[in-house]
């Protein structure tokens, strides 16, 4: 029984070292861990991206975006105090000059308070010259001067309020415009506030759009912006009248408004136009790349280029952007390919191909 358990060990021992001396074999004959299937015998993976032909140009872009036309001026014209309507000029529609009496309330009322005011005022006056002249030849106190003196002026302020009541039942156009629509009619009574009419001035139109940030600085007071209205075909050069002086921000956008003139009726308030802000060219060349070639980094922004099969950092210098492009004032050379796919995989050095060009296709600001 001995003899056999010594038996059994020493062919299990044997069984092991074969197996060993075969694995040894299997990997000498596959080349081992330096043969041409290991690490350092394989072939490097070139990497196919799509190129985008660096090509000098002027940057004269346009900003497109829409913009409601509302009047210059507009307001609801409304009763300033409570009464009841006994003339009305308003019409629906009219064009008004500034100062025109437009609605009339009753004033009966205060015109006989303003006649019991004058003729106050008219006794306090009668009475102040004659103290006065008392007080002049010492037949007066000056206590009593002061007397008629204010009571003169107490009379004087009940004649000024009055006329200010009386001012108030009377309805005129604050400036030149267009009327709307007539809302009310001779004989109804109408309280403080109610709405008459709406009086526009159409002559001259706003349009008020937003500018993006990076764009903020690009237009001044006083540019020239195009404004269309497609559905009328009507096309009018407007006036940047006023830039808001912050930076929305929720939105990091800048307001910008823009007057237009429109003393031939041909835009209508209320309209949607389209807005073209041209960008100014700085009269230097530069290159337009497509905004997915570049990176950046805390040494700022960069490109990979494809030189001799190789991808190359070209750290560049940048102006404007969109969401598509980015124009590149300086970094790059005419003719550089700049790699615009397979970013995330590209490292300094690594092997390229080039399975296909952008250059024909258009990045501008449309």
């Amino acid at each position: 029984m001995k003899h056999f358990l010594i038996l059994a060990l020493t062919s299990l021992f044997l069984a092991a070292c074969g197996s060993k001396g075969d694995d040894a074999k299997g990997a000498s004959a596959s080349g081992g861990k330096d043969g041409p299937g290991g690490k350092k015998g394989g072939a490097q993976r070139v990497l196919n991206v799509e190129g985008y032909v660096a090509e000098l140009g002027m940057q004269s872009k346009v900003f497109q975006t829409m913009a409601t036309l509302v009047p210059r001026n507009s307001v609801s014209l409304s009763a300033a105090t409570s009464g009841r309507l006994v003339s009305l000029a308003a019409k629906d529609g009219a064009v008004v000059k500034k100062g025109t009496l437009l609605a009339k309330i009753d004033d009966s009322e205060l015109r006989a308070q303003l006649k019991q005011a004058e003729s106050n005022k008219m006794l306090a006056e009668q009475k102040e010259q004659r103290i006065r002249g008392l007080y002049e030849k010492n037949g007066a106190t000056k206590q009593d001067l002061e007397s008629v003196e204010a009571s003169l002026k107490s009379a004087q302020a009940s004649v000024e309020l009055i006329r200010a009541q009386l001012a108030k039942t009377e309805v005129r156009a604050p400036f030149s415009g267009k009327l709307g629509f007539v809302d009310v009619s001779v004989g109804a009574w109408l309280n403080s506030g109610t709405p008459i009419a709406e009086l526009s001035e159409v002559d001259r139109l706003k349009a008020k759009f937003a500018l993006p940030q990076r764009y903020a600085s690009v237009i001044k007071v006083g540019d020239k912006i195009s404004l269309k209205d497609s559905e009328r075909n009507v096309e009018k050069q407007g006036v940047v009248s006023a830039l808001d002086a912050v930076i929305s921000e929720s939105s990091r956008t800048r307001s910008v408004m823009v007057e237009v003139d429109n003393t031939k009726g041909e835009l209508i308030a209320g309209s949607f136009v389209s807005v073209n802000v041209a960008m100014e060219s700085s009269g230097v060349q530069s290159f337009t790349i497509p905004s997915e070639a570049m990176i950046l980094d805390r040494e700022g922004a960069y490109v990979f280029v494809s030189q001799g099969g190789k991808a190359k950092i070209k750290h560049i210098k940048t102006g404007l952007r969109t969401p598509m492009s980015v124009q590149v004032l300086s970094g790059l050379d005419a003719g550089d390919t700049v790699i615009v796919s397979g970013i995330v995989s590209l490292r300094p050095g690594a092997d390229v191909k080039i399975k296909g060009l952008r250059h024909s296709i258009n990045y501008e600001v449309e």
